[in-house]
């Protein structure tokens, strides 16, 4: 074999060694210093608006995407009454009459659903209004269970939005969830005798978000890098 190719297949070999040793010090140090989750989402709080008694919704003036100032008045409900005169012999019913009661915006955000119509019958506790604040939108990162003891509150992340690509976000640890996602759900995990598959499970945990001028919507994938080290 020429002095040269072996010269060649040396230097070839030590680059391959190179480059492996580089991913490997790479993906050690991704792993030592970052928790990363591609399970995470835009969120923000939501206000449902019911009805307040049994009625008909009447004036309904908003619609879906629309934006509300706290105090208001985005329908009314016309609601019956019946005055009661007190008589000799005790109490008897008067005729029948209706009242105006102004359905009011909680909060300022934005119509997120509308869920009745004008002229539309409803009890009291019927959903009428979703508001969405998306002035406080944060980000809830699912962290597995075997990763969450690196993480605590007031670590700073990095956040990248599927509706954003290329554009990273700042964000901080706010709070963590004390339970698995799971916890609250309403289909049991525990599973029949033989059957049972262990699942990683994962804890929600919540971040700040600076959206950099950013139009960010609840529900909005995300990705997170949360630094531990």
């Amino acid at each position: 074999m020429k002095q040269s190719r072996v010269i060649l297949i040396n230097v070839l070999i030590i680059v391959a060694l190179i480059l492996i040793g580089g991913i490997v010090a790479y993906y050690w140090s991704q792993s030592y210093d970052y928790v990363s989750t591609q399970d995470a989402a835009i969120s923000a709080p939501t206000i449902p608006i019911a009805a307040q008694s049994s009625g008909t919704v009447q004036d309904l003036s908003v619609t879906t995407g629309q934006r509300v100032s706290q105090g208001q008045t985005i329908a009314q409900e016309t609601v019956a009454t019946t005055p009661v005169t007190t008589a000799k012999g005790g109490k008897t019913p008067a005729a029948t009459g209706t009242t105006l009661i102004n359905i009011t915006a909680p909060v300022a955000g934005y119509v997120a659903n509308v869920s009745v119509a004008n002229g539309q019958a409803v009890a009291a506790g019927t959903p009428l209004f979703t508001l969405v604040q998306l002035s406080k939108v944060n980000v809830v990162a699912n962290i597995p269970e075997t990763k969450i003891r690196n993480v605590s509150v007031g670590q700073s992340a990095t956040i990248y939005v599927d509706a954003h690509p290329g554009v990273s976000f700042t964000g901080t640890v706010e709070a963590i969830q004390p339970t698995t996602q799971s916890f609250f759900s309403l289909i049991p995990t525990a599973a029949t005798s033989g059957t049972y598959t262990k699942v990683t499970q994962r804890v929600p945990v919540e971040l700040s978000i600076d959206a950099a001028g950013y139009s960010l919507l609840p529900g909005e994938d995300a990705e997170v890098r949360i630094t531990i080290h």
